[in-house]
């Protein structure tokens, strides 16, 4: 597995996992830091493809990763592994000062 990889406040690493002498990518998303979000276990996205090389599995599992995340669809998909994981619903904003005139 990699180290941690932090893009636009997804915290994910990437890891290979074999199959029948064939290898998948696996994004392993750990937390959303702009939200507070930490999602424990991690929540485990794999490339749709097999490959022949390890490096390949990995190579396709960034460029996804990233383009999920670039393309805003990692919240869909975090939805549909984990559903009532994704981000919180908007709360009102209350008027707060303390100002008087």
């Amino acid at each position: 597995m990699t180290e941690d990889i932090w893009v636009k406040g997804y915290v994910y690493s990437v890891a290979v996992a074999e199959e029948a002498g064939r290898y998948r990518g696996c994004i392993h998303i750990k937390a959303h830091r702009y939200t507070g979000r930490a999602f424990e276990p991690p929540i485990v996205i794999e490339t749709p493809a097999l490959f022949k090389r390890e490096h390949a599995a990995e190579i396709e599992a960034r460029a996804l990763a990233r383009e999920l995340i670039d393309g805003g669809h990692v919240e869909e998909r975090i939805l549909a592994i984990r559903p009532g994981a994704g981000l919180p619903a908007a709360q009102p904003v209350s008027d707060t000062s303390s100002h008087t005139e």
